[in-house]
This record gives structure tokens, C-alpha cells and sequence, in this order.
């Protein structure tokens, strides 16, 4: 007779649809996964999630199954609203108290537990985490977010000031469908799934404060709640943020992040508020990864072997330690291990001034009004070649490789030293330059077009490695109130691939300032600050530095009407032609700022 195979029903038995009583008198659901033959108390993994926790966030994690398995009381929870939970659902509003009643119901209340709780997941379910940790229930030790942000406005629901299109909408119809589906509710349901499978279609819905799919559908509300208010100062912003009530974190935390992730930079500029807020010990992990799954696959790369994921392992090590504690040496281990896209390895730091500033503010992290003549070349840096870039002076202690936009669409060290005729482009929002995914994708069949410019350096002659946020100080003149600018950076590789690294937008509305946005003086030459998402990457011997200039990059933002009107507002009979002038001069010297990894 042969042997049958264990479930894991045999090492781990499952409490299913537990009810977890609010404040409020509202019950939220739980599946509640705990190690059988384990009599001791046990500490507690909490997952709260909008998606219905069956799913668990095993996109990216291995199951509850087996994180229980590891000696843990395992508790995944539908929010408010969600899946069985009761309540209404809105997006991140009831997370704060919420999270408070749930860690101090697996603190106190739940069978088994020896009061000491951790948190995990990523996304939406990482957010839940800074705004359960911002309320300071007892009982919560640490947390491990992974690709989640304390503020919605910069990088999750708009970009450099953009409506950050693809994802907002994407997103809002998956989140009411989901709750369309909980509730029985059709026809909406069996609607917003084939809303779902079109949803080129209504990316391209104009105006999109009137969006059909979602305007007359209760559930849906909260995408008009996201595009209607295009400020980061907005009150909306400041009630949801975790950021607003930053001042009272104070946990040991793993961050979790990936360079190809639409949220790395809302991720690393959390980090670096988390190191500003606490002592408490702040680790960091950013692999190759997109949002989901984390792969070694990545875009049109395979990085190897070494960027598969290694999360779950690393968060039972995190939770041995702070929970069980277990010295494992995750005490001692580097609090940055960051992947080298282009070498594919892994790079170790305890510290790196790369990737201790934020990229929120709208000053730079160069000195961009210095006076070039006192920046000098150092070609003989380790591992970098140098002998074609020139090196600036930065202010928080890293070196930043400057190159210049230069004729014939040239990137050079060089400064221009002559008056020349800038380099023009039409933008039509009628027929936008299209982008979908961010990650490393052949950039050439979107560049095969008349509405952007490609800026090409020489072929490197050694590799030329660089880590944390680039920036671009662009000098353009346009014939419109307001537009957007795109920036993306390039890895050229011999065989002429365009390989996407990084890419920075900027509505132009927000060239001084986030909170007091102004229309532009139209025919003038003015200048922008323009950063880009951080990354981690090496330009191999024989590859080029590119930069590509545009003023759409849709659907990943919505496209810019180039009027003075709210863009959710307008229609397709709104929009007018932008003729966007690039200048590249002595007077005008528009350039790239790369933060170098000296090694």
C-alpha cells in the first residue's frame, strides 16, 4: 500500500471565520492557522488584507500553512468591509483604529498567544502595518511592510504631481469588484470583471471625473476621492497619510522593496522617515523585483539564480529574533542588502549615504547652481570609469556623475560652451506617448516617435555603477499654461536595446514648490528639477548612458490636457498641442545627475 501524503492539516490546524469584535461593535474575520503538538504560548503573525484572506498574499509569500509551521500563531484578517469581514470598506480609512483592536485582540484575547505580535505583508497589507504601528497597541514588537508606503500621494496614487492613471483606476475597479463580488451584487459584479479585461478602454474614458464604470456605482467612490484632490497638502491626504502622524512610530521594522516596483520610491522615502523617527533598528531589502511575483524574471531580464526571493526565510529569521529571541545574528547582519541590477549580485552596507534622503522635497540633493568650474575630474575611482564624466560635488556625501545633453542628442561631460537652437518636440495628448509597465523593458518600439528626444553617451570602456535617486535638471520652454515632462534613463546596450532603469515626471505646475502649484510663463525658458525613482544598477563595458525626454508616459499618468484646467476635469475636445522646446546651451545647460556607488 502506498504512503499517503500529509496535508498540512496534519502539522497545522486552522480556526476559519473567526470573529474579531471592533470598538465600533463591528466583527472582522480570521483565519487563524496554529503548529499542532505545540503546548507553550506562542507569539502572533497578523495579515490584514482587502483582497479576502484566503489568498493570503501567496503571490508573494509562502502560505500561513507555513510560516505556522515555524512556531507561530498565524492570524489573517479581511479589513473592514472586505471579504466576510462586516462593516463598510473604504480604502485605508478604519485601518488605524482597527489595526489598534485586532493587535491587542491577538495580544490579549487570542487563544495561545504570548502577547508578543508581528505584522507582514506587502502592498495594501504593508500599509496596514505603519497605521497600526502609528496607534501603538500593546503588544506590537516589530513589523515587516514590504513594498508599502506612509504617504499616498507621492508615489502610490499620483507620480511627480501626475494621476498615476493605470494603477489609480486598475486598482479601484479590482477593489470594488472584489467587494461587488462578497456582497452577491449583479449585475455589477459580472460588469466590473469584464470592466476589469477592458480596461484600455476606460483608461482612455475622457473626462475622467465622469467615468462611467464607477461614477454611478456606489462601491467605487473612492477613485473620484483620489483624482479630486491633486494636491499633496489636500486635507483628504493629511487624514489618510500614514506620514501625518510619523512622529509616533517607534518599532524595529524590515522594509521590503523592489527596484522595478511601481511603489519603490514611496518605499525608500518611508524608510528613510522610519530611520528619522526611531533609534529602534531599521533594516532594508530591495531586490530586482516588481510588485508581484517576485521573480527572478523581471521585465525582459533574467537576473540569475541570486534574485529569487528570499523573504519568507529572512522574515521567520526577523521574527526569531524580535519575537522569540533567538539570536540568529539577523542583530548583526548588514541593515542594507541591496541588489546591483546589470551584475546581479547582491551588495551588503551597514550604512550608505545614497539612500539616506528622501526624494519628496523639491530641492536637490546636488549642488545644481554651483559653479562648474569648481567641480574637477576624478577618473581613477574604484571600479568606475570616470575618464568621460564629470564629477559634482553633492551635499549629504555622495558623488553624482554629471552629464550634459549636447548636440546631435548627445550625453557628454562636457559642458556646453556656445549658443545653439534647442532641440523641439510636439506633444499631442490625442495620441500620448504610450507606457504601461515600469521595470526593464525594450524602450525602442515607444521611442520610434516624433513626440520625444533620445540623448546617447559614448560606449563606456570599463562598468559604471550607480545607487539611489538620479536626478535631471532639464531647461525647456513651452507654448502652453501647463504640461507635463518625462524622463526616463536608459541602459543602451550594443545591440541597440533601450533598456528602461529609471524615469522621473514632473508637472510642470509643481516646478517650485508641491503645495503652492503655479501656471508657467508660456515662451520662457525655465528650469526643472525633475527626480527620478531610486535604483541600483550597473552599466557594463561597451553599453551607453541614454536619456529619453517626453510629456506622456500613458497610461502609467494620465495624459496632461497641456491647459490650465484640472486634468480629471478634461475632455478630448480640451486638449491643445504643446510644442516643447529642450534647451542645450552655456546659457541653458539642462543635465543628468547620477549618484555614483563608489566601491
Amino acid at each position: 500500500m502506498s504512503a499517503t501524503r500529509p496535508s498540512f492539516n496534519r502539522k497545522v490546524s486552522v480556526d476559519r471565520q473567526v470573529k474579531i469584535p471592533m470598538r465600533d461593535g463591528v466583527n472582522l474575520t480570521a483565519d487563524v492557522y496554529r503548529p499542532k503538538g505545540v503546548d507553550q504560548p506562542l507569539p502572533v503573525l497578523l495579515m490584514r488584507l482587502p483582497y479576502g484572506r484566503a489568498i493570503a498574499s501567496t503571490v508573494t509569500y509562502k502560505h500561513p500553512s507555513w510560516y505556522a509551521m515555524q512556531g507561530y500563531i498565524v492570524v489573517i484578517q479581511d479589513v473592514r468591509g472586505c471579504g466576510t469581514a462586516e462593516g463598510e470598506f473604504y480604502p485605508f480609512r478604519h485601518e488605524y483604529n482597527d489595526g489598534y483592536d485586532t493587535v491587542q485582540w491577538c495580544a490579549r484575547s487570542l487563544a495561545g498567544s504570548n502577547g508578543k505580535v508581528g505584522m507582514y505583508g506587502f502592498s495594501y497589507q504593508g500599509v496596514t502595518q505603519f497605521q497600526a504601528a502609528m496607534m501603538q497597541p500593546p503588544g506590537l514588537v516589530t513589523i515587516c511592510p514590504g513594498m508599502a508606503t506612509a504617504d499616498f500621494y507621492h508615489g502610490w496614487f499620483y507620480f511627480g504631481g501626475a494621476i498615476a492613471l493605470g494603477f489609480d483606476l486598475g486598482w479601484a475597479l479590482q477593489l470594488t469588484q472584489n467587494r461587488a463580488y462578497y456582497l452577491k451584487q449583479e449585475p455589477q459584479t459580472t460588469n466590473l470583471i469584464a470592466a476589469q479585461r477592458e480596461l484600455d478602454k476606460w483608461l482612455n474614458y475622457t473626462p475622467l471625473d465622469q467615468l462611467a464604470i464607477l461614477r454611478d456605482e456606489p462601491l467605487g467612490q473612492f477613485f473620484f476621492d483620489w483624482i479630486g484632490n491633486p494636491q499633496v497638502d489636500d486635507q483628504y491626504w493629511q487624514d489618510l497619510n500614514p506620514l501625518s502622524k510619523f512622529e509616533s512610530f517607534d518599532l524595529p521594522a524590515l522594509h521590503i522593496a523592489g527596484w522595478a516596483d511601481i511603489f519603490i520610491e514611496a518605499t525608500l522615502n518611508t524608510y528613510v522617515q522610519a530611520k528619522q523617527h526611531t533609534n529602534k533598528p531599521q533594516h532594508l531589502v530591495v531586490g530586482p523585483w516588481q510588485h508581484m511575483p517576485w521573480l527572478a524574471q523581471v521585465g525582459e531580464i533574467d537576473f540569475g539564480e541570486a534574485a529569487r526571493s528570499h523573504i519568507d526565510q529572512l522574515q521567520i529569521d526577523w521574527f526569531d529574533f524580535w519575537l522569540k529571541g533567538i539570536d540568529n545574528g539577523i542583530a548583526q547582519r548588514s541593515a542594507l542588502q541591496i541588489f546591483m541590477m546589470g551584475q546581479n549580485k547582491w551588495r551588503s552596507f551597514n550604512h550608505c549615504p545614497n539612500f539616506d534622503r528622501t526624494s519628496l522635497d523639491r530641492s536637490s540633493s546636488v549642488e545644481l547652481n554651483q559653479n562648474i568650474q569648481s567641480q574637477v575630474d576624478q577618473p581613477n575611482l574604484s571600479s568606475n570609469d570616470h575618464s568621460a564624466i564629470k564629477i559634482a560635488n553633492s551635499q549629504a556625501g555622495v558623488d553624482y556623475a554629471q552629464l550634459f545633453l549636447n548636440a546631435d542628442r548627445q550625453l557628454t561631460s562636457t559642458e556646453p560652451d556656445s549658443d545653439r537652437a534647442p532641440d523641439i518636440y510636439v506633444y499631442d495628448p490625442r495620441q500620448p506617448n504610450p507606457m504601461s509597465n515600469y521595470g526593464p523593458h525594450d524602450q525602442r518600439p515607444t521611442h520610434q516617435s516624433w513626440d520625444l528626444l533620445v540623448y546617447e553617451a559614448e560606449p563606456l570602456t570599463t562598468n559604471l555603477s550607480i545607487a539611489g535617486t538620479p536626478e535631471f535638471k532639464l531647461y525647456a520652454a513651452t507654448n502652453v499654461a501647463d504640461t507635463d515632462w518625462v524622463i526616463k534613463l536608459l541602459d543602451i546596450y550594443p545591440d541597440g536595446r533601450q533598456m528602461l532603469i529609471s524615469m522621473g515626471v514632473l508637472r510642470a505646475r509643481f516646478r517650485q514648490s508641491w503645495q503652492a502649484p503655479k501656471l508657467i510663463a508660456t515662451e520662457e525658458v525655465l528650469d526643472y528639477l525633475i527626480k527620478l525613482r531610486p535604483t541600483c544598477h550597473c552599466w557594463q563595458a561597451g553599453h551607453k548612458v541614454g536619456i529619453a525626454i517626453a510629456s506622456a508616459a500613458f497610461p502609467l499618468i494620465d495624459r496632461h490636457s497641456n491647459t490650465a484646467m484640472p486634468p480629471h476635469t478634461t475632455k478630448v475636445s480640451d486638449f491643445i498641442e504643446a510644442t516643447q522646446q529642450i534647451y542645450s546651451d552655456r546659457s541653458f545647460p539642462s543635465c543628468l545627475y547620477l549618484p555614483l556607488l563608489i566601491v
